[in-house]
């Protein structure tokens, strides 16, 4: 047998004083192998005779006295044919685990993390045990009454969906004692949960700074906007040809769904803040709360875990996700024509997607129509590459008309016009009134 250790599988040479440690750190995550008998590099040492009833009798201790609370149902050891004694642990069921001897604290309560054992502060126990009990935010009685939903009925107006107040039962924004729950709270005007968003420069100074409160659904509406904002597209000009090569910064749907799935699977029951921070190269999308249940590797297959069942219904139903725990699919899929990958940073108390900025390699600080050195790469906004695609079907465009077509403020047009013609992209035949527009490419030719 090939022995190698993992996330699930640790390796002994011989019985530590701290088994109980690792053993507890198993049941705190998904479970695993501990061997006994095989060093650091996957070689087999053994177990001698003499020894295994002593190790027999310190692992009996250890998990019917040592460890709480119980696991002798989940704990099962034994010796293979390499003479090495095995010990499986199976993921607890009344998470946390801990030392007998201290209690449920950070002393003695531990979690696999990787290849690793760690400790778990008071914060993490704390909502492992709220996870483990089951406890639901969403159903729990609101603390306040009186709630208004003016966001979500003009919404649902005009969505055309059923938004009467029959239908908050259904949902679940009221239970059956007429009581709003911290569901309809979520849902309703006064709910207390912000998102921040932030786009930084390469020193990590602001650029923009917002803070967005309300319903959730106005939360979602707001945070979508601003991030289809930042979402550039970068133009590749082609030299002396009339088009060009568009690419986003964040390609298909990957933004949309990983700020969807921060909202819909925040744990709002942990007092922090969903955060959307936008870098040079990157956004990095974080929500507090863990994963539920199962793995990070089950959740990117699909496996579906829901913190907020009620809460996903109702965003279903309002049109902003399908209810088939396929964002994290489409988000990968988004990616795969790129060298550049999603990646996810998640422990007990966050979940952070990280997207990687596709233009951030295009980028390229022009300043003269002169410069011979400019690369024919050049990033270009939504709005920019709006107006040219507008002059490529008529030159003879006026940028009142463009004003009018892009449905944005003519000295908006005006400004982005005039830094296509800077970086010598765009120019002007004639005057105003009788001229008209001509692409450039990048060496100051006529396409």
């Amino acid at each position: 047998m090939k022995y190698e250790e993992s996330d699930r599988v640790e390796l002994k040479r011989e019985m530590i004083k701290d088994l109980d440690k690792e053993i507890i750190a198993f049941l705190n995550a998904h479970g695993g192998t501990i061997y006994i008998g095989v060093d650091d590099n996957g070689n087999v040492v053994g177990i001698p005779d003499e020894n295994k009833d002593i190790y027999d009798q310190k692992l009996s201790s250890m998990v019917t006295e040592g460890i709480k609370p119980s696991a002798k149902q989940l704990v099962t050891f034994g010796y293979n044919s390499d003479n090495v004694l095995f010990i499986n642990v199976n993921e607890g069921t009344k998470k946390p685990y801990y030392l007998a001897s201290t209690g449920p604290k950070p002393s003695g309560t531990y979690i696999r993390v990787g290849r690793c054992k760690q400790q778990l502060s008071d914060e993490e126990i704390l909502f492992i045990l709220m996870d483990s009990m089951k406890m639901s935010f969403e159903k729990e009685i609101s603390e306040n009454q009186n709630l208004h939903f003016t966001y979500a009925v003009e919404l649902a107006k005009s969505k055309n969906i059923d938004f009467s107040e029959r239908e908050w039962l259904a949902l679940g924004l009221k239970n059956r004692h007429d009581d709003f729950t911290n569901l309809g709270l979520l849902v309703s005007d006064e709910n207390p949960i912000e998102v921040k968003f932030a786009s930084y420069d390469e020193n990590l100074n602001f650029k923009m700074k917002k803070i967005f409160s309300g319903s959730i659904l106005k939360i979602a509406d707001q945070t979508l906007e601003y991030a289809n904002l930042l979402n550039t597209t970068s133009a590749v000009i082609v030299p002396y040809q009339a088009q060009r090569i568009e690419t986003k910064s964040y390609p298909g749907v990957s933004l949309r769904e990983a700020i969807l799935n921060a909202i819909c699977h925040a744990n709002y029951l942990k007092p922090s803040n969903i955060k959307i921070e936008f870098y040079d190269d990157r956004v990095e999308i974080t929500s507090p709360g863990g994963i539920l249940d199962g793995t990070l590797e089950e959740i990117l297959s699909g496996y579906q875990t829901f913190r907020n069942p009620g809460l996903v219904r109702v965003l279903d139903k309002f049109d902003y996700i399908e209810n088939f725990g396929k964002g994290m699919k489409r988000i990968q899929e988004a990616y795969e024509n790129s060298d550049k990958k999603p990646s996810f940073d998640v422990n007990n108390t966050y979940f952070r997607i990280i997207l990687p900025d596709l233009n951030f390699h295009h980028s390229s600080t022009i300043s003269s129509t002169n410069n011979s050195t400019i690369d024919s790469t050049i990033r270009l906004s939504e709005t920019q590459v709006a107006i040219l695609t507008l002059i490529k079907e008529n030159k003879y465009i006026t940028t009142n008309e463009i004003s009018d077509k892009l449905n944005k403020e003519l000295s908006t047009i005006k400004k982005s016009i005039k830094v296509l013609k800077d970086v010598g992209i765009l120019a002007r035949i004639g005057t105003n009134r009788t001229g008209y527009w001509e692409i450039l490419d990048l060496k100051g030719n006529f396409n």
